[in-house]
C-alpha cells in the first residue's frame, strides 16, 4: 500500500510516516509548511548554530549537513515559476471559470451528507464554500503541480490540520482519513467555508484519528461515527532519560528546582500566568533559586515577560526560543519538573514527551475525561490554578523520590500506551482494513 501523509503541523505527518516505514508501510509525506518549525530537519537534525522558528526553509537547510529521506516530497516556490506578472490573478479567475460545473456537481454530491450539520453549524453549504476550497486547493496544488495528480499516485490520503478540506474539493471520493491534532476543536464550528468544509471532510473521511481527548465532545456533536483514538507520534527510542549539559550548568550555577515549561505564550490557552505566580510562591518561599524555563514565544510573549518584570522574578527565569527537537530533549532532561498548560485537562506533545525523558509532569489533567481512550491513566500530577501549582511544585521540589517515581513511572506509561509501535500499529490497521478487497 501506498500512503501519502498530506500536510505537517507540528512535524505529525513527517514522524508517522517515519514510524510508519520501520513496519514496512509506504508512507511519504508532503512537508508543505513554509517555516522552520514545521520540516523535518526540526525533528532529526543537529543544527550548527541557531535558526528562527520561523525562518524560510532555505534558510534552516542552510544550517545544517543532514539530507532528506527521499520519502519527503519536496515543495516548489511557485513565485520563481511566474512567466509573467499577475500569472497567478488571472490563473485563478480562469480555474473560477472552468470549476463552475464541477464546483456544482461536487456541491450536489455533497448536499444530502451535509444536511445532518446544518442544523449544528446554522448554516447551509454553498457552493461558494465549495468553490473557495477548490480555489485554496488550487493554490496549494501549486507546491506540488496539482494535487488531484499528487492524490492519484496514492492508495489512501491521510490529511491533517485543515488540509482535509482540499481533498474534499479535489477529489471527494478518494480514500481519506482525517488526523485530527486539536483542529477538531473549534474550527469545524466557524462561520466560513472553511469551517464548513472542514466539517464535512471530517464527516465524509473513512476515518478520523483523534490524538485529543478532550475533542470527543465536539466528534459527538458533528455525529461522527468514524472516530478512533491514536496518540499522537512519540518516540520513546529518542525521547530518553540522560545526562544534561544545560540541567549541569544550571545547577553549577546555584539554580534549583529547575521547571521547564517550553509550551507558546498563549494565557488562554496555556496559562503561562498561572507559571509564572505559582514560581513566585516558590522564590517568595522555601526556594529563592527556583528557576522557571519558560518559551519565548506565542501571542502573548510580551504579557508574559511584563508579567515577570513586575513580579521582580526576572533573575528566577530563564527564556528559550522554539529550539530543535535534539535541543528540547535537553531542556526536557534538565529539569526537576515539567509543565504542559493548564487549561484543558488533556495534553499534546510535551507531556508524553518529557515522560518519555522520565521528568514528572504537572499540568491541568482530567482523568475521567481519558477513560474513553487509555485503559489507564498517565502518571501526570493535576494542578490548575496558582494554589494547586505552588503546593505541587513546593512539594516535588523538596522531594527527589517522588520525582524520581513520577519520571519512571511515566517512562514505562509511554512505553506501554504511547510508544511508536502502537501508535504506527493502530494506523496500518486502519489502512489494511480500509484498502482490502471487498469480499
Amino acid at each position: 500500500m501506498r500512503v501519502l501523509h498530506f500536510g505537517n503541523v507540528a512535524n505529525n505527518g513527517y514522524n508517522n510516516a517515519k514510524l510508519l516505514r520501520r513496519l514496512g508501510v509506504a508512507a511519504d509525506v508532503l512537508c508543505d509548511e513554509s517555516y522552520a518549525l514545521a520540516q523535518p530537519e526540526w525533528e532529526d537534525a543537529e543544527f550548527d548554530r541557531a535558526v528562527d522558528p520561523l525562518a524560510p526553509v532555505d534558510e534552516l537547510r542552510s544550517a545544517v549537513s543532514w539530507e532528506r529521506p527521499s520519502w519527503v516530497l519536496q515543495v516548489a516556490d511557485p513565485f520563481t515559476q511566474r512567466r509573467f506578472r499577475g500569472q497567478f490573478r488571472l490563473e485563478r479567475a480562469l480555474v473560477r471559470l472552468r470549476d463552475r460545473w464541477t464546483v456544482r456537481r461536487i456541491h450536489d454530491d455533497l448536499e444530502a451528507d451535509y444536511a445532518p450539520l446544518q442544523a449544528v453549524l446554522g448554516a447551509p453549504l454553498t457552493l461558494d464554500d465549495v468553490l473557495e476550497a477548490r480555489r485554496a486547493a488550487w493554490m496549494h496544488g501549486l507546491l506540488v503541480g496539482g494535487l488531484e495528480r499528487l492524490f492519484g499516485r496514492y492508495d489512501l490520503v491521510q490529511a491533517y490540520a485543515t488540509h482535509p478540506s482540499f481533498v474534499l474539493a479535489t477529489a471527494p471520493d478518494a480514500p481519506a482519513v482525517c488526523f485530527e491534532h486539536g483542529t477538531l476543536r473549534e474550527l469545524p464550528f466557524e462561520d466560513s467555508w472553511r469551517g464548513r468544509m472542514l466539517s464535512l471532510a471530517y464527516r465524509r473521511a473513512a476515518k478520523v484519528i483523534i490524538t485529543n481527548a478532550d475533542v470527543i465532545g465536539s466528534a459527538r456533536r458533528l455525529g461522527l461515527e468514524n472516530t478512533v483514538f491514536i496518540p499522537h507520534p512519540v518516540d520513546e527510542t529518542k525521547y530518553t532519560p540522560g545526562s544534561s549539559p544545560l540541567g549541569e550548568e544550571l545547577r553549577a550555577a546555584g539554580f534549583g528546582p529547575i521547571v521547564v515549561a517550553p509550551a507558546r505564550q498563549d494565557w488562554r490557552d496555556k496559562r503561562n500566568d498561572v507559571m509564572v505566580r505559582a514560581l513566585e510562591s516558590l522564590v517568595r518561599g522555601r526556594f529563592p533559586r527556583a528557576l522557571l524555563v519558560l518559551g519565548d514565544w506565542g501571542g502573548d510573549a510580551h504579557r508574559t515577560h511584563a508579567l515577570v518584570e513586575e513580579l521582580g522574578l526576572e533573575e528566577n527565569v530563564r527564556w528559550t526560543p522554539p529550539v530543535p527537537k535534539l535541543q528540547l530533549i535537553d531542556l526536557y532532561r534538565a529539569a526537576d519538573v515539567v509543565l504542559d498548560q493548564f487549561e484543558f485537562g488533556t495534553f499534546g506533545g510535551i507531556a508524553p514527551e518529557a515522560m518519555a525523558c522520565a521528568r514528572p509532569v504537572v499540568m491541568a489533567f482530567d482523568r475521567a475525561l481519558h477513560e474513553w481512550c487509555f485503559p489507564e491513566p498517565p502518571p501526570i500530577v493535576d494542578a490548575r490554578d496558582e494554589r494547586s501549582l505552588s503546593q505541587v511544585l513546593e512539594q516535588l521540589a523538596g522531594d527527589q523520590a517522588e520525582r524520581e517515581r513520577l519520571g519512571l513511572a511515566g517512562r514505562a506509561w509511554v512505553e506501554r500506551h504511547h510508544g511508536w509501535r502502537l501508535v504506527a500499529g493502530r494506523q496500518r490497521a486502519i489502512y489494511e482494513e480500509l484498502l482490502a478487497p471487498s469480499a
